[in-house]
């Protein structure tokens, strides 16, 4: 174990500073993950009754069971058990068809911040991006998996799109209990 506080390792057992982009990309994928963490807290201590919010925190888990995989498969790219497939891909499209099935189309920008639910999941979204932008920047220099930065491309969608569901779901139930 080294002495100096600027390395660490990463999980292939390579000595790596910690200003180098991998270690920039684990640590915005980690915060990513804490957001969707804090997402779905917040999704499941509320009317855990809505169906779609026990899906969206079901979904939530399995994204950041998902994230884990690919930090790890930046941290250790040459391991083929962090590999992602074009099914990992096809299962958050999926559910991004499913999302968009329960909102009207929308034609101009949104402004994050309708609810407290909604504002969250807009920061996870920015994260989202942020994480993709990094891991392009990571492919760069080492040998990443294409499927894994499709799955990070697809994941700041599903989390617009679920967004906007949400925000749709408060308002109706705020609608339904004033009579508006």
């Amino acid at each position: 174990m080294s002495n100096y506080v600027g390395e660490t390792s990463d999980l292939s057992g390579r000595k790596t500073s910690k200003n180098d982009i991998l270690i920039h990309f684990i640590g915005t994928a980690d915060e990513l993950n804490a957001h969707l963490g804090l997402v779905r807290a917040i999704l499941s201590n509320e009317d855990a009754w809505q169906l779609s919010w026990q899906q969206a925190c079901q979904f939530i888990e399995k994204i950041q069971k998902n994230l884990m995989k690919v930090m790890s498969h930046v941290s250790d790219c040459k391991n083929v058990n962090y590999l992602f497939t074009q099914n990992d891909v096809a299962d958050i499209e999926k559910e991004i068809r499913r999302l968009l099935g329960n909102i009207p189309k929308q034609k101009k920008f949104t402004l994050p911040g309708k609810n407290i639910i909604e504002a969250q999941i807009q920061i996870a979204r920015t994260v989202a991006r942020r994480t993709e932008r990094l891991f392009v920047t990571v492919s760069e220099e080492y040998p990443l998996n294409i499927h894994a930065g499709e799955y990070l491309n697809r994941l700041s969608d599903y989390l617009y799109f679920l967004s906007q569901q949400e925000s749709l779901i408060n308002v109706n139930f705020i609608n339904q209990i004033t009579g508006l």
